[in-house]
């Protein structure tokens, strides 16, 4: 690598760790105010309060990275345009791509690592920080492991709806059981109670229809022993995640869900498009805070940070505008999740035809 481009990627990586570090102790200390009241009302210890905003933190760097992205190559070009860096560098023949090639491919990274930050740390630390407000702090019922409405889909492809299971019985009412082949049901047991017989389920009281050929076989039991059901006890025990915190793989299996059940997933879909083209704000908002820091007129740090609320409050505003719409069904998923990445690209791409280069 480069000298100059080592002296680019340090300053800018120090600039972004400054500008974390600082988002996190802001988000903290507004929350903490504005919680202190609850913390004090319920006894809340330091370990719990501890553990509660380090699983917090995770949400926070979610959100403000593209922020601190964006903040970070302002100040970083910024102070190279301020001192003449970027205009000794033009006047030698470099171009601003050449100049700023490891802020692109390191936004490039950052937007994987958001991509799978947001799929596999998130989730679980906001379970974790929901699990802690309000069982362990608000002495609350544990409704994050729920015992009720739980859906889960098995090793096999089935699908199991539990209305209420008893985990101290390791029984089930209202179960209900769907097999499919592709997407086409051929199977659908439904019975009011099933309980765990050391190493299979017993089924009472219930149905089983079996879809065949356009015919429909029903055949209705007072008991059945189902070997064939790959699931166990354990496999109902698995953490309540609100819709807004799932991932990806959360959301998939919620559509197919929804779908079999007969209701319409166009909710789930947008946010999966969205959960997928967040990250990618990431690598756009370093492409335009690279344009607007190495203009003629040098960035200060006042004009960063106001530059940075521009273009961030525009972006999230332009992004949760069309995650509205693809809600309402006004727009397709993958129009209202990906429209505004298109839209600040294009101005990116304006911009970058008028820049020096």
């Amino acid at each position: 690598m480069l000298l100059i481009h080592q002296h680019l990627l340090k300053s800018f990586l120090r600039n972004l760790g400054y500008t974390l570090v600082a988002s996190l102790i802001l988000f903290i200390m507004m929350d903490l105010l504005d919680h202190m009241n609850s913390f004090m009302d319920n006894e809340a210890t330091i370990s719990m309060m501890a553990r509660f905003y380090t699983y917090k933190a995770v949400w926070i760097i979610d959100t403000v990275l593209p922020v601190a992205m964006l903040m970070s190559t302002l100040f970083t070009l910024g102070g190279m345009a301020r001192y003449l860096e970027l205009t000794a560098l033009f006047s030698s023949g470099w171009s601003l791509m050449k100049v700023t090639r490891p802020l692109v491919l390191f936004a490039v990274f950052i937007t994987f690592f958001s991509l799978a930050w947001g799929e596999y740390v998130v989730p679980k630390a906001n379970t974790a920080s929901d699990r802690i407000w309000e069982v362990e702090i608000h002495k609350k019922p544990d409704r994050i492991l729920p015992t009720n409405h739980i859906s889960i889909t098995g090793p096999e492809g089935r699908l199991y709806h539990a209305r209420k299971f008893n985990p101290n019985t390791q029984t089930i009412n209202g179960l209900k059981i769907l097999t499919r082949q592709g997407s086409v049901i051929t199977e659908r047991i439904d019975a009011e109670t099933a309980f765990w017989d050391d190493d299979h389920w017993t089924l009472t009281q219930g149905t089983r229809r079996i879809f065949e050929n356009n015919e429909e076989k029903v055949m209705v039991f007072e008991k059945l022993t189902a070997r064939d059901l790959k699931v166990n006890p354990k496999s109902f025990y698995h953490n309540r995640v609100r819709r807004e915190d799932m991932n990806i793989r959360l959301l998939l299996d919620h559509v197919e869900l929804i779908r079999i059940s007969g209701g319409d997933p166009t909710t789930a879909k947008v946010d999966i498009q969205f959960n997928l083209a967040f990250p990618m704000v990431n690598l756009i908002v370093v492409l335009i805070g690279l344009v607007l820091a190495s203009g003629p007129r040098k960035t200060t740090v006042a004009q960063g940070f106001g530059l940075t609320l521009l273009v961030s409050f525009g972006y999230y505003l332009f992004m949760n505008f069309g995650r509205v719409l693809g809600h309402t069904g006004t727009l397709p998923p993958l129009v209202a999740a990906w429209t505004g990445n298109v839209f600040f690209f294009i101005v990116f791409l304006i911009m970058f035809s008028r820049a020096r280069r």
